[in-house]
């Protein structure tokens, strides 16, 4: 992250004022003593003008690439909740597809966040997972699913004691 501040002129103070985070948060990610939760990472990369996607890309994939094999899916997650995404870098593409392992407790954020100009929608493949979408709140189970606007507020969390597995879609990739 450092570098793709750096590469945009802030300091550090700069980018948690811009990004409604602390100095001292900004400053445990860079030296790796801390991992940021999905919506603090999507809230410091919105103010850096990143995707998930660029963020983690460490190059662009052929464009004759169309199949993946497991071992090859890029873990795009943090504080705990695995996202496997289809493609080293979703640079130009207008979707991007997840593999979601969420363990007992874990979330996309703490709070609702929201990512403006986009949709999302995923089916729960295996366990349920509590999804707040706006003003509603829903326990998903095996074969349920969501798809809303991304500018509505969102959040999943494993409120259960067992693994929760999604397989989702997002547009365009965030």
């Amino acid at each position: 992250m450092r570098n793709f501040r750096a590469a945009r002129g802030l300091s550090q103070r700069e980018l948690a004022r811009r990004a409604g985070l602390t100095h001292g948060t900004i400053s445990l990610i860079e030296r790796d003593k801390i991992s940021p939760s999905i919506g603090t990472l999507r809230q410091i990369l919105d103010t850096l003008g990143l995707t998930l996607s660029e963020f983690f890309a460490t190059e662009t994939p052929p464009a004759s690439k169309h199949f993946f094999a497991y071992g090859e899916l890029v873990n795009v997650g943090s504080g705990g909740v695995d996202l496997l995404q289809l493609g080293q870098s979703l640079v130009g593409r207008p979707l991007q597809v997840l593999l979601e392992f969420y363990p007992p407790g874990a979330e996309t954020a703490g709070q609702p966040y929201r990512v403006e100009g986009g949709e999302e929608g995923g089916v729960v493949i295996e366990g349920e997972i509590e999804a707040t979408i706006g003003e509603e709140v829903r326990i998903l189970k095996q074969y349920d699913g969501y798809l809303f606007p991304t500018s509505l507020p969102h959040k999943l969390r494993n409120v259960s004691k067992k693994r929760c597995v999604i397989v989702s879609a997002t547009t365009p990739p965030v």
